[in-house]
């Protein structure tokens, strides 16, 4: 996937994770992340149009 080369490993996998419809709180405990960054990662994804 060439087109997000870009992102962080992280970026990734929520992204991986959103669109088989994980919910945000299921991404945090799986990925050891706080809910928050999520959110954040999501927010990007979805101003670069990738969401």
């Amino acid at each position: 996937m060439k087109e997000i080369d870009f992102l962080t490993e992280n970026e990734k996998l929520v992204l991986e994770m959103l669109k088989f419809n994980f919910e945000e709180k299921e991404i945090s405990e799986k990925l050891g992340i706080s809910e928050h960054t999520v959110k954040s990662h999501r927010v990007k994804l979805e101003r670069l149009g990738l969401l």
